[in-house]
């Protein structure tokens, strides 16, 4: 049944992308981070800031005239993620929308322009909007080669690098199911959990991907997370902890 569903996924998500080479909007990794930080702030869980990005990214793709007005910009992209948020949970109105609710308000949006916005991505897209997100395919390939004691240590890497790489990369370049790929590989070689080779051989037999495209894929994540390392600023010091000597020799002293 798992095998069969598994199947199925990889033959439909093939129709929703492109293998040339799709520009994005210059400030899409601004609108990434803010639907990302707005996921975290409503509790919702990382598979419906991806399929937002996926609809937000589908929706650039088809729209012939860029967009420059900074307003409907940022509308487009919180449409999509309401879209997304109602098409993946249970939510109508209560306590996970205030902070949505709240933007639409701090920014003036009314309720005709949202409604707007969401049937102009909707008629655009034409209706087709609840597609695979490579957070869908992750539980069905850790049954394939992961030993159950890792998983959840392994899950939350994989959904990090997942989140990372959906901010910075276009969703409709990589295939769903070769970034789930990409991202378990990076979170297991970063883990130093299991033979990476082992794992490369199971996931061409699954997924039958290109073995050039996933190592490139997992190339491009690995080489995301690092900079994203390296931008991260140490924490100053805080002054209201004095310096204590550990010295085996000296009491403990608080200067």
């Amino acid at each position: 049944m798992e095998k069969q569903q598994l199947e199925t996924m990889l033959f439909i998500e093939k129709s929703y992308y492109s293998k040339i080479s799709i520009k994005s909007h210059s400030k899409r990794c601004l609108i990434a981070d803010c639907l990302h930080k707005l996921t975290d702030d409503e509790h919702i869980s990382d598979d419906v800031f991806a399929l937002a990005m996926y609809i937000f990214d589908r929706f650039m793709s088809k729209t012939s005239s860029i967009i420059t007005n900074d307003r409907y910009y940022k509308l487009i992209a919180l449409s999509c993620y309401n879209l997304a948020k109602k098409l993946r949970t249970n939510i109508l109105i209560n306590n996970e929308n205030e902070q949505l609710s709240l933007i639409f308000s701090n920014e003036n949006y009314n309720d005709e322009e949202i409604f707007d916005a969401e049937q102009t991505i909707s008629n655009t897209l034409d209706w087709d909007l609840a597609y695979f997100v490579p957070h869908d395919y992750i539980q069905l390939l850790f049954k394939y080669f992961l030993p159950l004691e890792n998983r959840t240590q392994l899950c939350l890497h994989v959904h990090i690098l997942l989140s990372l790489a959906i901010c910075e990369l276009n969703t409709l370049t990589i295939l769903p199911s070769l970034f789930a790929c990409a991202c378990i590989k990076a979170a297991i070689k970063g883990l130093s959990l299991k033979n990476i080779h082992q794992i490369d051989e199971l996931i061409l037999k699954i997924i039958h991907c290109n073995q050039i495209e996933l190592s490139h894929t997992q190339y491009l994540i690995e080489q995301l997370f690092q900079s994203y390392l390296q931008n991260i600023k140490p924490s100053p010091r805080r002054r209201c902890l004095a310096p204590i000597d550990t010295s085996s020799q000296q009491c403990t002293k608080v200067k």
